[in-house]
C-alpha cells in the first residue's frame, strides 16, 4: 500500500496513475476502510475520463461498486457495475465481461431475484468457456448450482451443474472451490434423502476443511447424515467433534446448530443429554438473537418432554415454537417486501436513466442550435440574402427545438408532481431539500386485496399488472376527488393519507367516504368484471393521529410518512374483513356523529396489545357530509 501511495503522490496524470489508483482502492478496501477506498476509486474514474482511458474507467467503476456493496447500497452497486460491464463490452474485454456478469448475478441473488441472477451467471459461464478461464467457469457453475439448490423442484438441475465442476478442479488447484463443490453437492443429496451419496461427498470434503472455517459445518453435516442412516454412535462422534471445534474457534452459530443436532440424536432415548444439549443451544441462541435456530430448539424440547410424559413443559415449548414460527413468518414477509421494494427501486432507476438520456438529447439539440446561430451570424455579415434564408430556417428550427424543450420541461414537472405533493415539490425546487414536518391530526388508510399472493402465483405477469393498474387507477381518481394524498403502493397494498400537506378538519370524513367508494369499486367489478381483470375482495383499515412527513433520498425522491399512527392503520387493515371498513377508536371518536359504527370489541394488535375497533356501516340519515355529492354506499 505504501509503494502504491508513493506512485500516486508523484502526481503524474497518465494511465499508470489510473491503474495505481485502482490498485490502491482495492488494497484500502481489503483493509476495511470503505470510505477512503470510495474516494480513491472515484479519483481513478475522474482521471480515466479525462484521459479517455476506458479500461481504467471500467475497473474504477467496478471498485466503486464494490465499496457500495460492502455498504449495502445495492442500487448504487447495480448502477456502477452496469456501467463497468458496458465499458468492458465496448472494449471487448471478455474476462471483464465474465467477471462483472458474475458479480451482477450475485447482487440479484442476494436480493431474491433468482431469475435475473441465473441470467447473469449463465452469461458469465458462456464467456468464461469461450476464453477457457477455468477458475471463472468453476465459480459460475458453483453459483448456478447454488441458485437451483434453493428450489426443491430444481435439485436435479443443481446436480447437473455441480457435476460439471470436477474436470476443472485439477487445473485451478483451489481448495476453497473444491470444498464448496463437494459440500454443495453433498447438501443436495442430503435434501433429496440420498444419504449414502451425501456421506461420500462430505467425507471427501473433510480433509480439505481441516483448519478452515468450514470444518465445523462439515462435521455437523456428517453427524446428520450418519444419524439419518441409523449410525447413532458415529453421528454422536462427528457432532461431538463439531461442537468442540466450534467452541475452540468461538463459532457460536455453529455451536448452536451442532447442539440442536445432538439434542435430536438423544431426544428419543437419553432425555438428560437431549435436555442438556437443547438448553445450552437455547441459551446461546437467545444471546445471539437468532430466530431460525430457536424454532428447532423449541420443537426439540417439546418432543423431548413429550417423550418423557412431561406434558406441561411439552405444551410450554410447543407454545414458544408457535410464537417462533409466527416471528419467522414475519421475517419472510419482510424479505418479500424487501424484494418487491428492490424491484420497484430498480424500475425507478431505469426510468431515471431514460430521463437522463432524454435530457442529454435536449442538450445536444441546444448545442446544435448555438452552432447554427454562430454560423448564421458569420454568414449574415457576408451575404445578406443568405442571412434572410438562414434566419428563416433558424426560426423554424428554434420553434421546433423550443417546443421539444417545453414538452420535456412539462414532462419533468408532471413527473415530479406525480412523486411529491404540490407544496413539497415547490419547496424542493426552491430550496433543493424538504424539511420534515409534524402533523398533529392526519387520517391514514391502508387497503389490501384478499388472496392476492396465492392468485399472483398463477397469473401471467401481464394480467397481474393490468389488474393491479386497473384498481389503483380507480383508487387514484377517488383520492383526487376527495383531495386526499396517495403516499405509495407496496405490491397489492395501497396507502393514502388525509390532512396533509395542508392541515384540514374534515379529513376523517373524507377518508371514510373514500373508503366506501373504494369498496364500491371492488363490488361493481365483482358484479360486472371487465375482460382480463381479476376480481378481488378488499380489506380496508383507517386510523387517525400524529405523523411525521417528509422526503427521503437525495437522488431518488420519495414522499413518505412515519409514526405509530401509520403502524396502527396497517394493523386496522390486516384485522379487517373483506368488504368492510375497520377504524380505530381515535378515528371513531371523530366520525361517530356522522356515521353508524359497529363496535367490534377489543382485539389483540401485535406490539400494541388490546385495542377497540369499529366497523363503519354507513352515514347517519341526519348527518350528510359536505364533501361531495351524497353517497348512498352501505357496506
Amino acid at each position: 500500500m505504501d509503494s502504491l501511495k508513493t506512485v500516486v503522490q508523484s502526481g503524474k496524470q497518465d494511465t499508470l496513475q489510473v491503474n495505481t489508483l485502482n490498485a490502491l482502492s482495492v488494497a484500502i478496501l481489503q483493509n476495511e476502510d470503505i470510505s477512503e477506498s470510495l474516494v480513491i476509486s472515484k479519483k481513478a474514474a475522474e482521471l480515466a475520463d479525462e484521459l479517455g482511458y476506458l479500461r481504467g474507467k471500467a475497473y474504477a467503476e467496478k471498485n466503486i461498486g464494490m465499496a457500495y456493496y460492502y455498504q449495502g447500497d445495492f442500487m448504487e452497486v447495480l448502477d456502477h457495475w452496469t456501467k463497468s460491464l458496458e465499458i468492458f463490452e465496448f472494449i471487448e474485454d471478455s474476462q471483464g465481461i465474465a467477471n462483472l456478469s458474475n458479480n451482477l448475478g450475485a447482487v440479484y441473488y442476494s436480493q431474491g431475484s433468482n431469475t435475473k441472477a441465473i441470467d447473469y451467471y449463465l452469461r458469465s459461464l458462456s464467456i468464461a468457456e469461450k476464453i477457457q478461464d477455468t477458475l471463472r467457469i468453476a465459480s459460475a457453475l458453483l453459483n448456478i448450482g447454488g441458485v437451483y439448490g434453493d428450489n426443491p423442484n430444481d435439485y436435479d438441475l443443481a446436480l447437473e451443474y455441480f457435476n460439471r465442476i470436477p474436470k476443472y478442479l485439477p487445473a485451478i488447484d483451489k481448495p476453497q472451490i473444491t470444498t464448496s463443490y463437494l459440500m454443495g453437492e453433498g447438501e443436495i443429496y442430503l435434501l433429496q434423502g440420498n444419504y449414502r451419496e451425501a456421506l461420500k461427498y462430505y467425507q471427501d470434503a473433510l480433509p480439505l476443511t481441516l483448519n478452515t472455517a468450514d470444518n465445523t459445518d462439515n462435521l455437523t453435516k456428517l453427524g446428520i447424515v450418519e444419524f439419518k442412516m441409523g449410525e447413532k454412535q458415529k453421528a454422536i462422534s462427528y457432532l461431538d467433534q463439531a461442537y468442540q471445534n466450534a467452541k475452540e474457534n468461538n463459532q457460536q452459530l455453529q455451536m448452536v446448530q451442532t447442539l440442536i443436532e445432538l439434542g435430536k440424536v438423544y431426544q428419543n432415548d437419553d432425555f438428560a443429554k437431549a435436555l442438556s444439549a437443547f438448553r445450552e443451544a437455547e441459551s446461546l441462541a437467545n444471546e445471539m438473537g437468532i430466530k431460525f435456530e430457536l424454532k428447532d430448539i423449541y420443537e426439540g424440547l417439546s418432543m423431548a418432554y413429550a417423550n418423557q410424559g412431561d406434558y406441561t413443559n411439552a405444551f410450554k415449548y410447543q407454545t414458544q415454537l408457535i410464537a417462533a414460527k409466527d416471528s419467522l413468518f414475519n421475517v419472510e414477509t419482510d424479505d418479500k417486501i424487501r424484494g418487491l421494494q428492490f424491484d420497484f427501486d430498480l424500475e425507478k432507476k431505469e426510468d431515471e436513466i431514460g430521463l437522463l438520456e432524454k435530457e442529454a438529447e435536449i442538450t445536444q439539440l441546444l448545442a446544435k442550435r448555438q452552432k447554427y446561430v454562430i454560423y448564421g451570424t458569420i454568414l449574415g455579415l457576408l451575404f445578406v440574402f443568405i442571412l434572410a434564408v438562414g434566419s428563416y430556417k433558424r426560426y423554424r428550427y428554434v420553434k421546433k427545438t423550443n417546443k421539444i424543450i417545453e414538452e420535456e420541461k412539462n414532462r419533468s414537472e408532471n413527473l415530479l408532481l406525480n412523486i411529491l405533493p404540490d407544496e413539497t415539490a415547490l419547496e424542493l425546487k426552491q430550496n433543493g431539500k424538504v424539511k420534515a414536518k409534524k402533523f398533529e391530526s392526519v387520517t391514514v388508510m391502508f387497503t389490501d386485496f384478499k388472496g392476492f399472493t396465492s392468485y399472483s402465483q398463477n397469473l401471467s405477469p401481464e394480467l397481474l399488472v393490468k389488474t393491479v393498474d386497473y384498481y389503483f387507477s380507480k383508487f387514484d381518481a377517488i383520492m383526487e376527488k376527495y383531495d386526499l394524498e396517495k403516499i405509495k403502493t407496496i405490491g397489492d397494498a395501497y396507502m393514502c393519507a388525509g390532512g396533509l400537506p395542508f392541515p384540514t378538519k374534515d379529513h376523517p370524513y373524507k377518508m371514510v367516504q373514500a373508503a366506501f367508494e373504494i369498496a364500491q369499486v371492488m363490488e361493481e367489478t365483482r358484479r360486472n368484471t371487465p375482460k382480463d381483470i381479476v376480481p378481488f375482495d378488499v380489506r380496508i383499515g383507517i386510523n387517525t393521529g400524529v405523523i411525521i412527513a417528509g422526503v427521503v433520498g437525495t437522488r431518488k425522491f420519495a414522499y413518505d410518512i412515519w409514526g405509530d399512527t401509520v403502524n396502527v392503520a396497517a394493523r386496522m387493515e390486516s384485522l379487517s374483513e373483506p368488504g368492510r371498513v375497520n377504524v380505530s377508536q381515535s378515528t371513531y371518536l371523530l366520525i361517530r356523529d356522522r356515521y353508524n359504527c359497529e363496535h367490534r370489541g377489543q382485539i389483540h394488535v401485535k406490539n400494541k396489545g388490546m385495542m377497540d375497533m369499529y366497523f363503519v356501516n354507513g352515514l347517519k340519515k341526519e348527518k350528510m357530509p359536505n364533501i361531495e355529492k351524497e353517497s348512498t354506499i352501505n357496506i
